[in-house]
This record gives C-alpha cells, sequence and structure tokens, in this order.
C-alpha cells in the first residue's frame, strides 16, 4: 500500500477549522515543518487503506490523524525522540534510590492509575500518544498473540 502524500497546511487548516483546536493549530509557526515530522511517524505503521471503518474514508482518518499528531509535536516538540527511554525498565517499580536522589512510583496494578494500551514493544509514537489509535485504529494491521496486541511495522 503506498501511502497518502504528506499531509498539505491547507488540509490541515481545513480539518482544524471543525475542531476547537483550530487556535491552536493557527498559532502554530512552521506547521509544513511539523506536518513532514507526523508523516515520517505515522509512515512507519502499517496500514490498510482498503478496509472499511465505520463510514470514515482512509484519507480523512490519515488527514486527522496526521493533523492532531503535528499539533501534538508541535507543542511538545521532544515527545517522541528524547522522551522517556524505550529500552527501560519495564516492570512496576516501588522506589529508585541513588545518593540524595529517591523516585519513588506507582503499583500500576493496584487500578488507580490505568495503563496505556501500548507497551514497550509497540512504535514508539502510539506508545507516547496512544489517542492515535482513536483515529487510525481501524486501518492498522494489528493482530494477536497470547492475549498481547502486536503492530506490524516498517523500519526505513
Amino acid at each position: 500500500m503506498a501511502l497518502p502524500p504528506v499531509v498539505s497546511i491547507a488540509d490541515a487548516d481545513a480539518y482544524f477549522a471543525t475542531t476547537p483546536r483550530d487556535a491552536e493549530w493557527t498559532a502554530v509557526t512552521d506547521k509544513q515543518i511539523w506536518l513532514n515530522e507526523a508523516y515520517r511517524w505515522l509512515a512507519q505503521l502499517c496500514m490498510d487503506d482498503t478496509k472499511q471503518c465505520c463510514g470514515m474514508s482512509f484519507a480523512d482518518a490519515w488527514t486527522a490523524a496526521n493533523s492532531e499528531l503535528a499539533l501534538a509535536l508541535s507543542k511538545s516538540p521532544s515527545a517522541i525522540i528524547g522522551g522517556p527511554s524505550a529500552g527501560g525498565t519495564t516492570g512496576a517499580i516501588k522506589r529508585n534510590k541513588l545518593g540524595d536522589l529517591e523516585q519513588e512510583f506507582f503499583d500500576v496494578k493496584d487500578g488507580s492509575v490505568s495503563a496505556s494500551r501500548f507497551g514497550p514493544n509497540d512504535p514508539l509514537v502510539l506508545q507516547r500518544f496512544p489517542w492515535i489509535y482513536d483515529i487510525i485504529g481501524c486501518f492498522l494491521n494489528v493482530t494477536k498473540s497470547s492475549g498481547t496486541r502486536v503492530i506490524a511495522r516498517v523500519r526505513s
């Protein structure tokens, strides 16, 4: 499947004009840079643009996902690269201490905090922005294996 081209500023402007985030998007400088960056991250996901998804076309979902990710990245440029290490400890940790520096963590299993639906082996863009799945998840090639999700991805 060939992905559509990078979302244009005009298409992103038209998309945001129908959302409550229009003022935030209008304030973004260098919109094309953020749209290009969003495209690079979303293009790594394996998608099937021929699926039928509740009446939403792939092109509309693609424009929405790219536009929303571009806005999110403009607000937090280091959210994916420079964010938390994907190779760090993945289990629950009660406390870390190094000299006077001390960190204490919550227990994810106690039900007080909802864990992300994406784990350390899923694509970084979905780990950092799990809401993207709500926009284009229907089009993603997702398989289930032994109770965990495996999302196919392409590395370029």
